[in-house]
């Protein structure tokens, strides 16, 4: 298989190419988790992947993530993800541990640890069974307990109360961000043994990111390579056998999803994508990501992505920002060549379906990329 060829497989698995989704809370279900370290853009990450006659604008995604159809937590990895709640408590059984053990240089340094941890959890629980608060007021009632937690302590007892079932996404109020108790926004289930929970994690990576490599499902997940490697050895057989196959991509072995519709009928032309920064297209698969560049672009000329990335079939071609207020928005474009007139056309295309995602009218300021 070609980088083309896995460019197109991948494009058609991540929902960016006929689009099978048909809400935002069914895209977080299917991907597992989808990292959500940028509030509305990851919010336009999962727009993007619902079909267009159903795809919902940003109050509607808002509106799922407030009803809690979709939670934002810290799991995996010591960063945001969106999950549904139907995977947030084995996902957290099964990662938390992990995230624990990243975590613990900075719980150690800002005395997030032994019984100071356990009276804020204490606060955090007794204060959540009230209903939904705001940082401002979780912290109020720290204080007001006689336990203060300011600045990266106080990050860090919140991180340590979601990785502790303690807290978990709440509704929003006005703008701020709220924490709800964990159990009334997750729903209970039994215990699950870790290899079979792993297992299920490799499977539905694959099934929504393939063709993908271990060091990818390991880079993605968190877990370490051995991990994963046994885990897409076990999800191989789920069911019975025959869950996973195996293409070769350059020497490199690389899992595809056996059920995976593998028919190349997408749209003739180029298509270009306005991608979130995280997005999982980008954020789902081990560095060096040779398949994202061009010829003369590699991951140490652009290391952070510090904007979005505009992406043409699959291959970055610049970055884009989005300035929103209340009543218009500008997307400013940095564009690393000039597009070709087909190029455009798509182009011109993302941008009315994010004007529609936004509700407002965008601009396009093109600035040097």
């Amino acid at each position: 298989m070609d980088l083309d060829t896995l460019r197109s497989l991948r494009l058609r698995a991540q929902g960016l190419r006929a689009p099978i989704d048909a809400s935002a809370p069914e895209v977080v279900r299917r991907f597992v988790a989808v990292q959500a370290q940028e509030f509305l853009p990851s919010q336009w990450g999962l727009a993007m992947r619902v079909p267009e006659d159903r795809r919902p604008d940003a109050a509607a995604v808002a509106t799922a993530i407030d009803a809690g159809h979709i939670l934002r937590t810290h799991v995996l990895r010591p960063t945001w993800h969106y999950v549904h709640p139907a995977d947030a408590r084995w996902l957290m059984e099964l990662s938390s541990e992990r995230v624990h053990r990243q975590n613990g240089l900075y719980y150690r340094r800002t005395g997030v640890e032994g019984d100071v941890a356990a009276r804020g959890l204490d606060v955090l629980a007794e204060t959540l069974t009230g209903g939904h608060r705001t940082r401002a007021e979780l912290a109020s009632a720290l204080e007001t307990a006689g336990t203060p937690f300011t600045g990266l302590a106080f990050t860090y007892l919140l991180m340590l109360a979601e990785l502790e079932r303690v807290a978990i996404s709440g509704a929003n109020v006005g703008r701020q961000r709220t924490y709800a108790a964990f159990d009334e926004r997750v729903p209970p289930s039994p215990p699950r043994p870790r290899d079979e929970a792993l297992a299920e994690l490799a499977a539905r990576f694959v099934a929504s990111r393939g063709p993908a490599t271990d060091r990818d499902f390991a880079a993605w997940s968190g877990f370490t390579l051995t991990d994963a490697r046994r885990a897409l050895a076990d999800a191989a057989h789920l069911g019975g056998g025959g869950r996973l196959e195996t293409v070769d991509v350059d020497g490199t072995p690389h899992h595809f999803d056996a059920a995976s519709d593998r028919s190349m009928t997408d749209a003739p032309g180029p298509v270009v994508d306005l991608l979130q920064a995280y997005d999982e297209y980008i954020m789902g698969y081990a560095a060096p990501r040779d398949y994202l560049f061009p010829p003369g672009r590699s991951l140490s000329t652009v290391p952070e992505f510090p904007m979005h990335a505009v992406v043409s079939d699959g291959v970055l071609a610049g970055r884009w920002a989005p300035v929103v207020d209340e009543r218009r928005a500008t997307v400013k474009l940095a564009p690393w060549r000039t597009f070709s007139r087909a190029e455009e056309r798509s182009f011109a295309a993302s941008v009315a379906d994010l004007e529609r995602f936004l509700g407002v009218p965008v601009t396009v300021d093109r600035i040097a990329g």
